[in-house]
């Protein structure tokens, strides 16, 4: 398995353990090395972490960030899925955000933002503070997303 997936706790179990070559991304070997940097980074920090990569945002996140998708959520099945399908009930809410990261390459911040999020069998009301940055891509021009999301509850 390539070094930057090592460590990470769950997550970076998982992400070692799950086929790749089923998805558009492929082999973690072949991924770009502004991605593999970003996992590798995500994978490490103890702040709680979700990166949108690329132009149909596949989803990927770290242990901290796993309590907030619930105890019946969304936990690990988004992996590696594009945000569309896997956050229907706040797509109309982000994808603008993402949208605007991607089109100027400048940050977003959000304060407070109530948001349904499906999680624990439902969707719960829940307020949040998080913020879109943007990861530059190696092998192209096009500006890529992490997302460092704070809950409030």
């Amino acid at each position: 398995m390539p070094k930057f997936l090592e460590g990470g706790g769950e997550m970076g179990q998982i992400m070692r353990n799950m086929d790749w070559t089923t998805t558009p991304l492929g082999q973690p070997e072949d991924w770009p090395l502004s991605l593999k940097f970003a996992i590798s980074t995500m994978l490490k920090t103890k702040f709680p972490n979700f990166i949108f990569w690329g132009e149909d945002f596949r989803c990927f996140y770290n242990d901290a960030y796993r309590p907030s998708l619930g105890i019946d959520g969304k936990h690990h099945s988004i992996l590696g899925q594009k945000a569309k399908e896997a956050w229907p009930e706040i797509w109309d809410t982000i994808h603008p955000l993402l949208k605007q990261v991607w089109e100027t390459g400048e940050a977003t911040r959000s304060e407070n933002q109530l948001i349904p999020f499906f999680r624990n069998g439902k969707i719960e009301n829940i307020y949040w503070t998080f913020s879109y940055s943007s990861l530059i891509n190696d092998r192209s021009e096009n500006r890529w997303y992490t997302n460092h999301m704070h809950g409030n509850y």
